[in-house]
Parts: structure tokens; sequence; C-alpha cells
């Protein structure tokens, strides 16, 4: 676990060192039409429980991570508990993550998921920011933006 822990800081300390993050994925297959249509509401919602900026939600997801922003770490836990893979105390259920992925991207998700099982954060806000902090670091390409 010390390992994975000291490969995901080096990986961090890399991208932060470089700049930017590789462009991820964005075509018309990816993400699929699909994923996109079952998170519009969860989206909506969301964005006018949070206050979240759609400006920012696009930052994130598209060009860099950044931890500045309170109301987009919130937006990150409503989805979350919309999708209903998390609890109203932060906590993620990977088996439940898994549930709603279909086959053809297990791999990915199980790849990304393997070097996230340890969230940080005392509030369920930073813990679902940690999450989406961790796959994107684990794979920005493919990284999964579905809003």
């Amino acid at each position: 676990m010390i390992i994975l822990s000291m490969g995901l800081l080096i990986l961090d300390l890399m991208f932060t060192l470089a700049g930017d993050l590789p462009p991820p994925r964005r075509d018309a297959d990816y993400p699929p039409a699909y994923a996109l249509e079952f998170m519009q509401q969860p989206h909506r919602e969301c964005v006018a429980e949070t206050g979240v900026s759609e400006a920012a939600i696009k930052r994130f997801s598209d060009v860099e991570i950044f931890d500045d922003d309170e109301k987009l770490k919130c937006y990150m836990g409503c989805l979350f508990v919309k999708a209903g893979v998390s609890d109203g105390n932060g906590d993620l259920h990977l088996g439940k993550v898994l549930e709603l992925i279909p086959k053809e991207f297990e791999d990915i998700a199980l790849k990304m998921g393997s070097r996230c099982l340890k969230p940080k954060g005392k509030t369920p806000c930073e813990r679902a920011f940690w999450f989406n902090k961790c796959w994107k670091l684990a794979d920005p390409v493919l990284f999964p933006n579905c809003l």
C-alpha cells in the first residue's frame, strides 16, 4: 500500500511539474451518448444544489486539476449520491460504481479504481473530489467526463 501511495504521489508530482495532463478523449464515441444522457438529470440537479459553474466543471474535466473550488467538490459528491454510489457521509461504494459501468469499460474502470482505494478528505465533498482527482491522474485520457 505504501508503494501504491508513493506511486500516486510521484504521478501527481509529475503532472504538476509537467503543467498539463494529456488531452482527454472527447469524440463521437467517447464518452458514450448513453452515459451523457444518463448523467443529464443528476448534473442539472447538482448544479442547482451546489451553485457550481459549468466553466469549473469543464475546466476540471477537460483541462486541469485544481482544488480551489468548494462548489465543484460538492458537485462531485452530489453526483455520487444521485447516482446511488455514495451515501451522505461521502463513502463511495465501488461495487455500486462497477454495477453502473458497461462491460466494455470495466477494464478501464478497474485500472483507475485499483489506484484509488483509500480516499482522503474530512468532508464528503473533499472525498468525492479526491476520487475524481485520483481517477483523472490514473487515466487522464479516458477520465470519464459524463457531464
